[in-house]
């Protein structure tokens, strides 16, 4: 435990903050601010794709999958923790991270739909593993990567999720054993359908899911209306490390904020980390610029309005809740009974069991696909039993050491995602022509 504190301190405190702000300039400069530059662009064409009658269903559900690997605990569970412990200024953070995070998974799906190749066993080859294998020729940093994300698919991915829906079950009897049970088999009727069920039941569950969710999260925040100026003022205060009014600035504070903001930021939409980009590999389309931009509207979604709206209805709720709050998924669950009553504990109960799981299924088309670049297609079935196993293990391990190695996994990812993408940015201004 005390090792895996050290290196997300490290990680996260110093050598991550660089990296990617190294990467976003170089990226952002190549691209001339794209996606960010023409925003309202990229979600005129995405969004409206979604609802349009007739579109990619391919498309479709790779988007929706893609958002089921983001939209999990990261926006429920991690958004509450980056409040609970880096104040109400973690939140402008994450706004930061989200539009850092919209040019990072824009370069990194360009990259990845321009270096994707077919294996000699018909498998795909692309995403963070095409431009880091055959873009800048590194088996080293192509290995890493792959090592890194699938312990990260196992660790953030199915871990952190079961320990999350234990946590939010326990609150009404149920034994983190029989939690484990029930979501593993879960997981095994709908994994062994493999991406393509995977994404059949991630295209109807999301929408349904995020507007339930969006719709609680409106009906709240419309009911303390009175109280969100004070609270952007206090977000924008805390941001910048400013007390309360005549206490002065506070340094260690403002670097504590932003670390937990981006940490939180990046969990939840995983910009830099080249995850979306071995789910958008398996796109019919090879247009790299649109699944640059479905990447781009899915770290939209994630950040910018669900984590956005879950840290409003907490720095909202009548009492400050987050100070003397014992737990990640207990704060969520008080805050939203402030305003819901008895009806918040099902309402969210059922939003953050549900995401969980479906982060869970999102996250297995990343390591499986590592793990066969790896080891070869027959790894895949030791890794889909290892990931069911793993399943039934987070909904009895210990939270906070989950927490923790999450991070950990996530910033050795991003390492040699990074590297890769700064080697090759100078590719990104001849994929995206016009646009």
């Amino acid at each position: 435990m005390v090792w895996l504190t050290v290196c997300n301190t490290v990680l996260w405190q110093w050598i991550l903050p660089v990296c990617l702000l190294v990467t976003v300039v170089c990226c952002g400069i190549r691209l001339r601010g794209v996606p960010v530059r023409g925003m309202h662009r990229v979600l005129r064409e995405t969004y409206g794709a979604v609802f349009r009658h007739g579109s990619d269903s391919k498309q479709k559900q790779i988007f929706a999958s893609a958002l089921a690997a983001t939209m999990g605990t990261g926006n429920l569970v991690g958004t509450a923790l980056a409040v609970m412990t880096g104040g109400a200024g973690a939140l402008f953070w994450m706004w930061v991270s989200a539009l850092l995070g919209m040019i990072l998974v824009y370069a990194e799906n360009l990259l990845g739909i321009l270096y994707r190749r077919t294996a000699a066993d018909g498998s795909v080859i692309g995403g963070a593993l095409g431009y880091l294998r055959f873009g800048i020729d590194s088996r080293i940093a192509a290995g890493l990567f792959a090592v890194f994300c699938t312990v990260s698919a196992l660790g953030m991915g199915n871990m952190a999720q079961s320990s999350t829906i234990k946590q939010t079950l326990s609150h009404y009897g149920v034994s983190p054993a029989v939690c484990g049970l029930v979501t593993a088999a879960c997981l095994i009727l709908i994994l062994r359908g493999g991406t393509d069920r995977i994404g059949k039941v991630s295209v109807w569950l999301m929408p349904l899911l995020c507007g339930f969710y969006l719709l609680g999260c409106l009906i709240l925040l419309v009911r303390n209306a009175e109280m969100l100026p004070s609270v952007l003022l206090r977000i924008i205060r805390e941001a910048f490390g400013f007390r309360a009014a005549g206490c002065g600035f506070c340094a260690s504070f403002l670097i504590h904020s932003m670390s937990i903001g981006l940490r939180r930021g990046i969990f939840s939409n995983e910009a830099g980390l080249g995850s979306s980009s071995l789910l958008h590999m398996h796109a019919d389309s090879s247009d790299a610029v649109m699944q640059g931009k479905w990447a781009a509207a899915e770290v939209f979604a994630d950040t910018v309005i669900c984590c956005t709206a879950t840290a409003l209805v907490i720095l909202a709720a009548p009492k400050p809740v987050y100070l003397n709050a014992g737990d990640a998924a207990g704060l969520l669950l008080y805050a939203f009974s402030n305003g819901l009553g008895h009806f918040a504990s099902v309402f969210l109960t059922v939003c953050m069991v549900l995401l969980a799981f479906a982060t869970m299924i999102g996250w297995y088309p990343c390591g499986a696909a590592c793990v066969r670049y790896l080891f070869g297609g027959g790894a895949v079935t030791v890794y889909f039993a290892a990931y069911v196993l793993l399943c039934f293990a987070g909904a009895l391990g210990s939270p906070e050491w989950i927490w923790q190695l999450c991070d950990c996994c996530n910033g050795l990812m991003a390492l040699p995602n990074l590297y890769g993408m700064c080697r090759l940015s100078h590719m990104l201004p001849h994929q995206t022509g016009k646009n």
